[in-house]
């Protein structure tokens, strides 16, 4: 658990942090040099806040008022930089103990967590033969086997190419059913809409809770931390049993959403990123077009925006956006309380199981 309400002052950086997290994985979402890392480095112990309090699993590790500071080595925090930092003299298995070791811990789970991140190959390996991928897991490992109460990982898959990328999402997933609470900084609407559970949102000087993907990506901080062009919808849903044709259902929550092929089990998690320019409205179901999701829905609210008009819609099971022109909102005569039917390419959507 974490739990931090504190004011972070470092170079050019001010920021007034208000944040928590219980479980699961917090992502600490914002541009690049929003002071994202500042935040980690804080929460770690590696600087100290100009004023207030941060608590780790229920215990004060650091209270300005109070001239209470815990040192970082203290603090049972795991954390794995933006580089491996690995021992390039030791092999894999030594450096996957060393934390452990460094600890006085007996090293238990070292199976189960090199089977989790898949290096039971590399173990006799030394660090300057592995692929990027495999040295970010072999960072992870290393931190999680010295027994972290908290996991602090850092654009963990910065400078990695989409191959690599692809390597290590994975056992990400898998540490976010089964590790300790994650904190995880990165700049990409990708890895937070596939990992968070809550997104920790840094903008305009603030860091507070947003939460989850689906609420997070509708504030407008969200759409100018990311740079993107028009807001997006995060749907959240499982991977249904069912199999039309050539394309996989996802069940939304009482409503099927059509999707490309996925490579998940029937039952498991899938979240899928819309963007609101790809989001057509028509008042009927359409006939002999391609679109095949064609989601009914009701137009919750019209939010004016440079372009248009940004219409907030729900129905069974989710809530989308879509952004539309001026005349395609005074031909449809938009209104809040109208139902309408929202067309989304199946393609056009981007899928993280």
């Amino acid at each position: 658990m974490i739990e931090a309400q504190a004011r972070l002052a470092r170079g050019p950086l001010d920021l007034a942090v208000d944040i928590s997290l219980a479980q699961g994985v917090a992502v600490l979402f914002g541009r690049s040099g929003s002071g994202k890392t500042s935040v980690a480095d804080m929460i770690a112990g590696l600087i100290r806040p100009r004023e207030g309090r941060i608590l780790l699993n229920g215990h004060l590790v650091s209270d300005v008022d109070a001239g209470i500071h815990i040192p970082a080595w203290r603090r049972r925090v795991g954390y794995v930089f933006q580089d491996a930092r690995l021992f390039p003299h030791l092999s894999v298995s030594a450096n996957l103990l060393y934390g452990a070791r460094r600890r006085r811990l007996s090293g238990d789970g070292f199976d189960e967590m090199v089977a989790l991140l898949g290096l039971e190959e590399h173990l006799q390996k030394r660090p300057g033969v592995l692929s990027g991928g495999e040295a970010r897991r072999v960072a992870i490992g290393r931190a999680l086997l010295s027994g972290p109460d908290v996991l602090i990982l850092d654009e963990p898959l910065s400078g990695l190419d989409g191959a690599r990328r692809s390597e290590v999402l994975p056992f990400l997933d898998r540490l976010a059913r089964s590790g300790p609470p994650i904190l995880y900084v990165t700049h990409s609407v990708e890895e937070t809409a596939r990992l968070a559970d809550e997104v920790l949102l840094v903008a305009d000087g603030q860091v507070f809770n947003a939460g989850p993907p689906s609420q997070a990506f509708a504030r407008p901080e969200a759409v100018d931390a990311a740079g993107l062009g028009a807001p997006i919808s995060v749907l959240e849903g499982r991977a249904s049993p069912a199999v039309h044709g050539s394309v996989s259902l996802v069940d939304l929550g009482g409503t099927d959403f059509h999707t490309p092929p996925l490579q998940v089990a029937a039952g498991e998690r899938v979240r899928i990123v819309v963007d609101a320019r790809d989001v057509a409205l028509a008042l009927t179901a359409a006939k002999g077009v391609s679109i095949q999701n064609q989601l009914a829905a009701r137009v919750e609210a019209m939010v004016p925006t440079a372009g248009g008009w940004l219409v907030h819609l729900s129905g069974p099971g989710f809530r989308l956006a879509s952004l539309v022109t001026p005349q395609a909102a005074q031909a449809l005569d938009l209104t809040p309380g109208l139902e309408v039917v929202a067309l989304v390419k199946a393609t056009a959507a981007a899928r993280y199981a």
